[in-house]
């Protein structure tokens, strides 16, 4: 039965199932034994077949026949033909003595012919030879079908080829007439056993009259094929054997650790609402993709879980944030009833709108944070100029900017356009954010100045980004926390409620996904002193330039 996971928290929660069909045998497996074995099958085929060897073969057989051919001929046109009678012709008699003579010099099968192409003599007859052939045991046909792997392997036991369709259509008898009229004729039949076999045909002459015909036969072609087919089985068992041990071999190092890596994943799938987290196979050390799909698997499971932290610490944050205004509102609508006079009515009152008014920044602040991943992943990175979008942001500012508040001042020390590969508009918020939180610390009248320049003088492919105020700086113990969520410390004097704490934390979160850094430190009145007065903070924004403009 397939495994299935519940969220315990959730009432009423679906089971989750595996999505991914378990195989019994590996098809990765069973795809890579076949493409290490479809070559070799395809050359064990082709092995079977021996067609140049069987034409090699065949080609000897008619050369070494044709040779001795020629010399018997000669032999008998000048032993079996008396050249002073009237009427020259072959002797009989003459020519068997001399075919006996011959007989264990003659590989093969040996024929005569007289000139009317009746037979005279045969080497079987002459060597008295008891042809002896088996016949088929009684009984089924299934059974009498069966034969040994050597007689399948012959040419007749397999698919028809043209040259046997040919061997079949030749006869003695055209040899013969071909021979009759002085032209030597070779040819490839079968004989009256049903065997293959190399037939040549040489007229017997003296001058330019025939006087018989000599056909010269030799067989075993289907059987010296064959043999050459077994002999060629035992290196294909090797070879198969050896191609199916790779094949294995790439399985255990291949098949089964992605196997392993896709149960894992699914663990992790089937056990996120669990307690116990999943963990996924490390095969790094292989240094291949293998090891690199490991990594990767590893790298996004940590990054899932790292999410699920962040949304459990987040909604955590925002449970407690939200609750401090509610628990105002509460104590103060409690208390709105027992007020005697106007005045503390009116504080009551004016305290349940700050809290409200409170819980609408947060609220709004925490729906911009919560979406902000999913705008990341759905926006599409284009070029920014940050000059020009710093340009238009000041300029915002200096058109809304209030009598006796902070002014913004830009100075560009890049040069200009300075292109990054990002998201304008998250890049934007990134110094709205900035310049909001340091006019928010700036005394009245005073300046926030905005600087976009080079990283260093060697690090022309980074631009930096730097807000500077003149407000009472960051303790030093808080330089990194004040980048945390919800986190509104803020100096004696300065009204409660204003910031929700999540606009550095935003910053941070943007800055990191277009790959870069956001620090904060404090501007000293003598920076080569670490413990000299403030006189206050500078936060820096470090990105990659986009690579096509350096």
């Amino acid at each position: 039965m397939a495994d299935t996971a519940y969220v315990p928290e959730t009432p009423g929660a679906k089971p989750i199932a595996p999505r991914r069909p378990r195989f019994v045998v590996s098809r990765l497996t069973l795809l890579i034994v076949a493409a290490n074995t479809v070559g070799l099958v395809i050359l064990a085929l082709g092995a079977l077949l021996l067609s140049q060897y069987r034409d090699g073969l065949i080609a000897a057989k008619k050369e070494s026949l044709s040779g001795q051919g020629r010399i018997l001929a000669d032999v008998l046109a000048k032993t079996a033909v008396p050249p002073d009678a009237a009427d020259p012709a072959l002797q009989p008699e003459f020519a068997r003595e001399v075919l006996r003579r011959l007989l264990d010099e003659i590989n093969g099968r040996v024929r005569l012919y007289d000139a009317t192409g009746a037979l005279i003599t045969d080497s079987r007859l002459l060597n008295d030879e008891i042809i002896v052939q088996s016949l088929p045991p009684i009984g089924t046909p299934e059974e009498t079908a069966r034969t040994s792997l050597s007689e399948r392997l012959r040419f007749d036991a397999l698919p028809p080829y043209a040259f046997i369709e040919e061997a079949k259509r030749r006869t003695v008898r055209e040899e013969v007439d071909t021979a009759l009229l002085g032209a030597a004729a070779e040819a490839v039949r079968f004989d009256e056993d049903g065997r293959l076999i190399v037939s040549v045909a040489i007229p017997i002459q003296l001058v330019q009259t025939v006087h018989g015909v000599l056909i010269m036969e030799a067989g075993e072609i289907d059987e010296l094929v064959a043999q050459a087919r077994l002999a060629i089985l035992p290196f294909f068992a090797l070879a198969l054997g050896v191609s199916l041990g790779l094949s294995f071999v790439l399985t255990a190092l291949i098949a089964q650790p992605i196997r392993r890596l896709a149960t894992a994943a699914d663990q992790v799938r089937l056990g996120l609402g669990g307690a116990n987290r999943r963990k996924i196979p490390d095969f790094t050390k292989r240094k291949d993709e293998i090891g690199e799909l490991s990594g990767a698997l590893q790298d996004m499971t940590e990054a899932l879980y790292d999410r699920l932290d962040a949304i459990e610490s987040f909604a955590a944050d925002v449970a407690h944030e939200i609750k401090n205004p509610l628990t105002s509102i509460r104590s103060a609508v409690e208390t709105l009833p027992m007020a005697k006079d106007n005045a503390a009515r009116t504080r009551l009152l004016d305290v349940i709108q700050k809290d409200v008014g409170r819980m609408d920044r947060l609220i709004t602040d925490i729906s911009n944070a919560s979406r902000l991943d999913a705008e990341l992943s759905r926006q599409k990175r284009e070029a920014a100029d940050l000059s020009a979008l710093l340009k238009d942001i000041v300029a915002m500012y200096e058109t809304t900017s209030n009598e006796g508040g902070a002014s913004v001042r830009l100075m560009l020390e890049a040069q200009s356009p300075a292109y990054i590969l990002g998201f304008p508009s998250t890049l934007g918020q990134v110094a709205r954010n900035l310049i909001d939180n340091a006019k928010s610390f700036s005394p009245p009248g005073g300046e926030v100045r905005v600087t976009l320049r080079a990283a260093a003088a060697d690090k022309q492919d980074r631009l930096q980004i730097i807000v500077e105020d003149d407000g009472p700086g960051v303790p030093p113990d808080n330089l990194e926390s004040i980048f945390q969520r919800f986190y509104t410390e803020r100096p004696a004097g300065a009204e409660f409620g204003k910031n929700s704490g999540l606009g550095l934390a935003i910053a941070r979160q943007i800055v990191e996904a277009h790959r870069g850094r956001i620090w904060a430190e404090n501007r000293l009145v003598d920076p080569h002193d670490a413990q000299s007065e403030r006189k206050g903070a500078r936060f820096v924004v470090d990105l990659p330039r986009a690579a096509w403009t350096t």
